[in-house]
């Protein structure tokens, strides 16, 4: 009898500490979520003024002191930018990002948030705010397709926006037609009325010379279309050429830096409905004068000078033009996978081509651009007879005053 009061008492007493356990543990996480209710995000917003800078603005309302407040800033495909700041003694925020010195890329879409730390250690975080960086220089107007959002700022032509949706679909199914890769959707379309304005939002100081651009990464385009009896011209040459670009990422992914520029301006090139008409005048010159480029020239870069360029596309586009002919559509979808494998340049071709790039060269340039068998391989060899000649004759010339003594020497033993 008296064990089973014992056994009682024990089970009464565990339960009694069960109780306070979570009582106690109760009591903390309703203060430590009091704590956290203490922090309030007030007003929370943004303001932006496109290449200049960003302003953010609001209230952090809390009945403790404030340790630290930061702001944490994450662009798309970018770092996410850490900005510890002091708000004001009300808790008011103004904090202003200096676009000038520290860009961000246009059109992309920017998370925000704060965390704000109290001296007591709890940190409170605010929900995460959303903008897209969008030049508001200009007001655009717009037209949005399941496929494609599109925003022109041309004005003076009523007609523009029904020309630009028309011009975009061809441009769509002549890209696909040479790479039969999906679109993301929806793909962002901006058409600047210049190049300059285009270049400024881009920021492409290092290509003056360029009327488009595209993000692929983010499904992004830009391009610049002058109002004129040109402008549908100039659409079907830049709209396509730029969704290349985007199809080229959708196939290579991440990889898409590792292809070469020349095949990435080489596809581009061969989609332009209307391509430019300097191409073919530029490559024949440069042929006349024999000054093509060698193709490993334009793995990395073209050159940033407008004819150096001009050329660089040129050639690109011949020579991608001879590989569709010879391989089609399937082998250079096997090119592109063998460089996203991570093979260089010259190994890429040699993988999915059994080929040289060196050999396929020298094939395009005999068979489309009818530069002579001999006269290639001349070209191709010279340096090297050149380099042996620099070599064998100060060798020679430096060897025959040895022979010569050496003859008079045997010339005076004959006599003795």
């Amino acid at each position: 009898m008296v064990a089973l009061k014992t056994i009682t008492r024990n089970v009464l007493t565990l339960r009694l500490l069960a109780t306070l356990t979570l009582l106690i543990s109760s009591l903390f996480s309703l203060g430590f979520r009091w704590l956290q209710a203490d922090v309030e995000f007030v007003n929370i917003t943004h303001t932006v003024v496109f290449g200049e800078r960003l302003e953010f603005s609001g209230a952090i309302e809390t009945r403790a002191a404030v340790v630290e407040v930061v702001l944490f800033l994450k662009p798309f495909g970018a770092d996410t930018q850490v900005i510890p700041f002091k708000p004001a003694a009300d808790g008011t925020v103004n904090l202003t990002y200096d676009l000038e010195n520290k860009p961000l890329r246009a059109f992309t879409p920017v998370d925000y948030w704060y965390q704000v730390k109290l001296e007591s250690g709890v940190e409170s975080s605010s929900p995460v705010y959303t903008f897209l960086y969008e030049d508001n220089r200009f007001d655009w107007q717009r037209q949005d397709s399941a496929t494609f959002k599109l925003a022109w700022a041309t004005t003076g032509d009523p007609n523009f926006g029904a020309a630009l949706q028309n011009s975009v679909q061809d441009s769509l199914k002549a890209a696909q037609a040479i790479l039969p890769a999906a679109l993301p959707t929806p793909v962002r379309i901006y058409v600047y009325p210049t190049a300059q304005e285009m270049q400024s939002a881009a920021r492409l100081a290092a290509a003056p010379w360029a009327a488009g651009h595209a993000s692929p990464d983010m499904g992004v385009i830009l391009i610049s279309i002058t109002p004129g009896p040109d402008a549908r011209a100039e659409m079907e040459r830049q709209l396509p050429h730029e969704i290349m670009h985007i199809l080229e990422y959708q196939v290579a992914g991440s990889a898409y830096n590792q292809l070469p520029t020349w095949l990435l301006e080489g596809l581009a090139s061969n989609a332009e409905l209307y391509p430019n008409p300097d191409y073919q005048s530029v490559l024949q010159k440069a042929v006349d004068e024999h000054n093509l480029l060698p193709l490993s020239a334009l793995c990395q870069d073209f050159p940033r000078e407008l004819s150096g360029a001009l050329l660089g596309y040129a050639q690109s586009g011949s020579f991608v033009r001879f590989l569709i002919e010879n391989f089609g559509s399937s082998g250079i979808l096997n090119l592109m996978n063998r460089y996203a494998d991570g093979l260089n340049c010259e190994a890429g071709v040699q993988a999915a081509f059994n080929s040289s790039l060196q050999l396929l060269e020298t094939r395009w340039q005999q068979e489309f651009l009818g530069l002579n068998a001999g006269l290639t391989a001349w070209k191709q060899v010279w340096p090297y007879f050149l380099l042996a000649f620099l070599v064998i004759v100060p060798l020679g010339l430096s060897i025959l005053p040895i022979l010569r003594k050496r003859q008079e020497i045997r010339g005076t033993n004959d006599e003795r």
